[in-house]
């Protein structure tokens, strides 16, 4: 066979090849599209099904950090916001749960059908307390929720404790130097 009909044939197999390409193409266009539009809604459901709830977080993904500074005795006393009212707190590391008085409780309106019906004891004795849950504690842009707090009776706690139902909830926290830090 001769240079040029070789020629011609190359040419005619590479032509009927693309042809044959830009057909099966077209011909499967909407089983490709079809399977995109599956693979990203499976991907959309999966991304909603993985999603985290971020109740106790903030929006943006960012940690919250708030430095509370010890007092000339050591101390941390910090303001809070105890269901949107503010209440003087002493963090307490040591305190099992958030600690109120009678009269802290009262006027935040959590006094109203209090029992004290649990047992506690403290660095000043044996005391009873009612329990409630509080359901939202700040502190400054740390958003705690479904706090466990107990009440004291009337007359038996002078300082309201952020104790370790309110930290537990937070990422971490840690002394440096005269400074507690919670981070959530």
């Amino acid at each position: 066979m001769g240079t040029g009909l070789q020629h011609v044939l190359r040419e005619a197999i590479i032509w009927s090849a693309a042809a044959c390409a830009i057909a099966i193409g077209l011909y499967y266009v909407n089983s490709i599209d079809m399977t995109l539009e599956e693979a990203t809604a499976r991907a959309r459901v999966a991304i909603e099904q993985n999603a985290v709830s971020t109740d106790d977080y903030s929006s943006d993904g960012y940690e919250r950090s708030v430095r509370v500074h010890a007092d000339a005795r050591g101390h941390f006393g910090l303001k809070a916001y105890v269901n949107g009212r503010p209440v003087d707190f002493m963090a307490d590391t040591g305190a099992t749960v958030v600690a109120l008085s009678y009269e802290e409780a009262r006027r935040l309106g959590l006094a109203g059908t209090l029992e004290f019906t649990a047992v506690t004891k403290t660095a000043n004795g044996t005391a009873r307390v009612a329990p409630v849950t509080i359901d939202r504690i700040e502190v400054d842009d740390i958003i705690v929720r479904n706090v466990r707090a107990m009440v004291a009776e009337p007359g038996k706690l002078n300082v309201n404790l952020l104790g370790m139902s309110f930290i537990s909830k937070l990422s971490r926290f840690e002394m440096q130097g005269s400074e507690l830090i919670l981070v959530q």
